[in-house]
């Protein structure tokens, strides 16, 4: 049997954004759809979900997962052994960057053969720098993964790993294998057939060409739209006919208020659209009614550019700045365009820690880095005035995306990838680097000394006159279950009857004749369970405190 082991599974952030008060961000959206897309296409054969409980089913529900696709998770109890052998084959993923909390789960649930995998996405921010540093401490090895999404974000993970390693020892260096995969996208099944009704609620005029910029509405966080205004209107003053919608969230920085009075300014207000907080019917309805995408990214935060590869799954052709992860997406006058972009002499000046809590220093560096704006108004005026270099555009745009980044394809170069770890660490019988043996540390030699004493598996064991009560009362011990699993008060009971039955027992005792009653109650949790009930006074190691 092959398994994933998912770290969580998070809701869809579009489908709660009615609520219009939730910033959607690009990561949010590619984790809820990986979930989606390795139940649909997946080819494993269990999914087991760390925590995931009722509740979490239902909100999954409520995103727009199907009962197929539900069916296909298994809750696994955070921490606790799964329910594999150990001919069965299991990975591990993170959505995110948290390789070091997956090599410690490992090691925790004893899969050494596993891989872990996980994801890049923004890498701004030296949170991410110290983060592959503890990911050297870790216990991870050369067959574990971690997907980077583009060749310019791969070589940023490259270059903090390279000043990583300079500080540590050769056997510390990081071990983990960085691969290039594109984040996937889901292809529409109508592509332009609705494009109509899609202008009509934009009150657009047919016949006149719509360009669209889709994403976060954030100078901060996405890009500055301004230089987007100012090539436009110099389409306008040229006597050119172009549309310019402009969309996606901006519960933070009300941006859309900035960008109105600007084009006011430069006299374009009348072919701009500013439209804030789009639901996902409306996204679609966006997408469909436009011509060509447009995105002058100039900030450090993107390294893909989903929004991009969602455009081209649609069919526009897109007109980006050279920038990052655009350029793995964009092939110059193949299926869209390239404007340049120069960053600041300011740049050679700036350091990673430079980008830490409010970002100053890294704002005023996108500020300042310029995006061509004649070439920007030329290119846009060049796929206005010319229909069939849209629809030839947008047509090897559509092809590009069927082949490299639709989920039915990215899933499966996931499951290749998983295969091909799953191997090497069976072959090389790779064992765990001496570092991750810091996780292994007994939490008795760490923290023993924070109690008066420990109580010992030999200590005898009594019902007190309250542990009586209880056990009259069973429904109390509800109270006494854990936190992180189904409530489970026959279990106090049990242990609470053994005593009763054989005063004086010892720990050990009652754990050894429950456990092997029972298929499903371990040692350990009989452990837990009598350290439970001495800790609400219905225990006691002496025998004089349960006199009546």
């Amino acid at each position: 049997m092959k398994a994933l082991y998912i770290d969580q599974a998070t809701r869809n952030p579009e489908s709660f954004q009615n609520k219009r008060d939730q910033t959607i961000k690009g990561a949010d959206v590619f984790e809820w759809n990986l979930l989606s897309a390795l139940l649909e296409y997946g080819t494993y054969d269990a999914y087991f979900v760390q925590g995931l409980t009722e509740e979490g089913k239902q909100t999954l529900l409520e995103s727009g997962l199907s009962e197929d696709r539900l069916r296909r998770l298994v809750p696994a109890p955070i921490g606790r052994p799964l329910p594999l052998k150990d001919s069965d084959q299991a990975v591990f993923m993170t959505a995110g960057r948290y390789l070091n909390a997956l090599g410690t789960l490992r090691q925790k649930l004893k899969r050494y053969g596993a891989p872990a995998c996980g994801f890049i996405h923004s890498i701004n921010s030296p949170r991410i720098a110290f983060s592959l540093l503890q990911q050297c401490f870790a216990g991870l090895s050369k067959a574990d993964l971690l997907f980077c999404s583009s060749r310019a974000g791969m070589k940023t993970i490259d270059t903090y790993i390279d000043e990583i390693n300079q500080c540590l020892p050769p056997a510390l260096h990081y071990p983990v294998r960085r691969v290039l995969v594109p984040l996937g996208v889901n292809l529409p099944s109508a592509r332009r057939a609705n494009a109509g009704i899609s202008r009509q609620k934009m009150n657009i005029p047919q016949g006149v060409c719509t360009a669209l910029y889709f994403g976060r509405l954030s100078q901060a966080s996405k890009c500055d739209l301004g230089p987007l205004l100012v090539a436009l209107s110099q389409l306008l003053r040229r006597g050119k006919k172009l549309h310019l919608v402009i969309a996606g969230g901006d519960t933070q920085m009300k941006e859309g208020a900035r960008l109105e009075q600007l084009a006011t300014e430069l006299g374009c207000q009348k072919n701009v659209l500013i439209w804030p907080n789009p639901t996902a019917e409306e996204k679609d309805a966006l997408y469909s009614g436009a011509d060509f995408f447009v995105s002058p990214s100039d900030n450090l935060q993107e390294t893909f550019g989903l929004a991009v590869a969602e455009a081209m799954a649609y069919g526009l052709p897109a007109l980006v700045s050279d920038w990052n992860g655009y350029r793995d997406l964009v092939r110059e006058g193949e299926n869209g365009f390239l404007v340049p972009s120069v960053l600041p002499s300011s740049i050679e000046n700036l350091r990673l820690c430079d980008c830490v809590t409010s970002m100053l220093e890294e704002d005023l560096l996108a500020e300042s880095t310029t995006i061509d704006v004649p070439m920007l108004s030329t290119k846009m005026e060049e796929l206005a005035d010319n229909a069939e270099l849209r629809a030839r555009m947008g047509q090897c745009g559509r092809q590009f995306v069927e082949s490299h980044c639709r989920w039915q394809v990215v899933v499966k170069r996931y499951e290749e990838l998983w295969e091909e770890s799953a191997d090497a660490m069976k072959a090389d019988c790779l064992p765990i680097a001496k570092a991750g043996q810091i996780a292994d540390f007994l939490l008795e030699k760490c923290f023993g000394h924070y109690a008066t004493e420990k109580r010992g598996g030999q200590q005898k064991c009594f019902i007190t006159v309250e542990g009586r009560e209880w056990l009259k009362r069973p429904g109390r011990l509800y109270f006494l279950s854990p936190l992180s699993a189904v409530p489970c008060p026959q279990r106090f009971a049990n242990v609470l009857r053994e005593v009763c039955n054989h005063p004086g027992i010892s720990i050990e005792e009652i754990a050894e004749s429950l456990s092997k009653n029972s298929e499903t109650e371990t040692v350990a949790d009989t452990h837990w369970a009598v350290a439970r009930l001495f800790k609400y006074g219905l225990l006691s190691e002496r025998w004089d405190k349960v006199r009546e």
